[in-house]
This record gives structure tokens, C-alpha cells and sequence, in this order.
């Protein structure tokens, strides 16, 4: 199989398609020539604007793909011309969308009201009612007009294209520029006596996702027939709580201090994340695990060995480690105890 992707050479890309060329598949990675990654020598390049879509139509022709990957798809602008562009080219189109579409996101976010969502959700939970969830912060018109609600509707609704969509979690591991997990390694590396924990993430739940796992999740659906017209959740079948992800880290690293839970506000901005944490986030994966058999193909723990130890090689530009601020905070417990 030929395999177009779109946007490939960032954290979840480089994984893919490694893995498409290592089972033997070809593969032409379309991007602007940006960001540098490793990639099998054998994988083709196209350099383009993703935001310019359709004056490359007789270049994908010519290439003859066998199906086309989005991983950058992020405003319904975007999945139009994607689609318009492949219409008679290709009849499978997979993109990669967000479980931020469901309606207990926004709640968690705050954008919605009312009652938090049961869990776990599957594939037919209700969507948000307020769409364009990062306009109001949104710095560009990109980000403005970011809907991952509409990318699907848009995909899945084209009458000659057999859409898939990928409803991802919180990915981490090698080469995450959001560096999800730093805060909480970086202490550990430095033997830290404590790490302080905001009460309100303490007992929170968030379904993620090993990036290499989720990597795998994407191939076999480009790769199974029967994912066409399908929408999945993909992440790990635990969601764990955020003490439990700091307890797990610990034990891999060989940390023996304290997890001090403080209430939100006896913290420094930011500790608590500002959400809900009445509304958990937390979803199935069990259709894609029982209708395309996927399963991990990294255990839990070598992803978080391989986790901590990118985290320790590469870390933030400007990390926002306050030490002194968490010195002073434990201080201040430590008087109030004094008898």
C-alpha cells in the first residue's frame, strides 16, 4: 500500500511511518521542510503548505496513494479542501482527531455547563454543544477557528470517500513538545524531597496514550478496510489517577520522597490547571481494540523507561521548575504543624 500523510514529521508522525515502511508499505510524507525528523531513507517528501491544499491535487494524483493520512487536519476549512482535493484520487482518508470533541471536555475545560458526564465514554458519547473551544484565547486564526467537531462532520460526510477518524487522548513519550510529564521527572532526577500535587489533580482521571501505542492504533486503521466509515477512541485501558502516574514514575525511577497534597489555593498558579476536576475524562477503547484486534504493541512500563528517559535528554526550552516557591510553601506547612 501507498500511504500519503500529511504533516508526518512531529511526535506521533515519525512512529507511523516507521511503522508503515517496516511492514513493508511506501510512503510519501507531504511537509513543509520545517521540522527536521528521522525517517526511513526510503520514505518520500513532498514539500508543501498544508494551508495551500489544492494546488498540489496533480502532484498526489501523480503519486498514486492508496489512502491519504491527515495528522494536521484542525478547521473545517481544512478537511473541505482535503477532501475536495482527493475526491476521485483516493476513497480512504484517516485523520487524526482529539477526544476533546465530547461534551465531558468541555465540561472539565469549563466552556460547558451543567452536570458532569458519566465515564468511560465510547464512540456514541455526546459531543460538546459550544464549538471553537480555543477562540477565546486562541493567539492565531488557526487555532481561532480550531474544530476538531467539524473536521469530522466534513470527513465523514463526503459521499465518495470512505472517512476514518482517530479520536486520540493525552499522547505522551519521546519527542512530546508539550512535555507532559517533565514536571514531575525532572524533581525525581533531582532527588527532591517532595513533590507538591494541587488537591484538585490529585484524584483527577485522563485517558492517555504511549506515543508509539497510538502510533500502531493509526497504522492498522489505514491499513484494515473495515475501518472505513468508523470513528475510534484510542488510548490505554487504565486511566489513571495523577498521584498513581507520580507513584509509577517514582517506582521507575527509584525516588523515595513524599507526594504532598495542598488545597488549589495554598499553591502557586497554575498547580491546579484551572479545570473541572469533578469531570473526569476518561474513554473507551474497546472498539477499536475488538473490531481491528489492536493492542499495545509497548508494555506500560517500557513507555514510561523510555518516557523519563527523553524527558532527561530533551528538556524545555524554559522549564518552569520553582523550587524556591515550593521551599518556602513546605516551610510554611512545616510551621503550622510545629507544636
Amino acid at each position: 500500500m501507498h500511504v500519503f500523510v500529511i504533516g508526518g514529521t512531529r511526535f506521533m508522525g515519525p512512529a507511523i511511518i516507521k511503522r508503515l515502511v517496516d511492514l513493508g508499505h511506501k510512503v510519501t510524507v507531504f511537509h513543509r521542510g520545517e521540522t527536521k525528523a528521522e525517517l526511513p531513507p526510503e520514505v518520500a517528501r513532498m514539500l508543501g503548505d498544508r494551508n495551500n491544499l489544492p494546488s498540489y491535487r496533480d502532484k498526489i494524483q501523480k503519486i498514486k496513494p492508496d489512502a491519504v493520512l491527515d495528522m494536521m487536519c484542525l478547521t473545517e476549512l481544512q478537511a473541505k479542501e482535503l477532501v475536495d482535493t482527493l475526491d476521485g484520487i483516493v476513497k480512504r482518508v484517516i485523520v487524526a482527531s482529539s477526544q476533546d470533541v465530547y461534551r465531558a471536555f468541555g465540561r472539565m475545560n469549563r466552556t460547558e455547563t451543567g452536570e458532569a458526564e458519566p465515564v468511560p465514554i465510547d464512540e456514541n458519547g455526546e459531543l460538546r454543544h459550544n464549538l471553537y473551544p480555543h477562540r477565546a484565547f486562541a493567539e492565531t486564526q488557526e487555532r481561532r477557528m480550531y474544530d476538531k467537531i467539524l473536521v469530522e462532520q466534513t470527513v465523514m460526510g463526503h459521499p465518495r470517500i470512505g472517512g476514518t477518524i482517530l479520536r486520540l487522548p493525552a499522547v505522551y513519550g519521546p519527542n512530546d513538545h508539550q512535555h507532559r510529564w517533565y514536571s514531575f521527572i525532572k524533581p525525581m532526577s533531582d532527588q527532591r524531597p517532595y513533590i507538591l500535587l494541587a488537591k484538585s489533580l490529585a484524584d483527577w482521571r485522563w485517558t492517555r496514550g504511549y506515543v508509539e501505542n497510538m502510533a500502531e492504533a493509526i497504522v492498522q486503521s489505514i491499513l484494515n478496510p473495515e475501518a472505513a466509515g468508523k470513528v475510534y477512541n484510542v488510548g490505554e485501558k487504565d486511566a489513571w489517577t495523577t498521584r498513581e502516574w507520580v507513584e509509577r514514575f517514582a517506582t521507575l525511577m527509584n525516588w523515595s520522597g513524599d507526594v504532598i497534597v495542598l488545597p488549589d489555593d495554598q499553591l502557586p498558579e497554575g498547580f491546579g490547571w484551572g479545570i473541572n476536576a469533578e469531570q473526569h475524562v476518561i474513554f473507551s477503547s474497546d472498539k477499536i481494540r475488538h473490531e481491528l484486534g489492536y493492542k499495545e504493541t509497548v508494555s506500560f512500563e517500557e513507555g514510561l523507561k523510555r518516557t523519563i528517559a527523553w524527558e532527561l535528554q530533551h528538556p524545555p526550552e524554559n522549564p518552569t521548575l520553582i523550587y524556591d516557591a515550593e521551599n518556602e510553601i513546605m516551610k510554611q506547612q512545616n510551621a503550622k504543624i510545629q507544636p
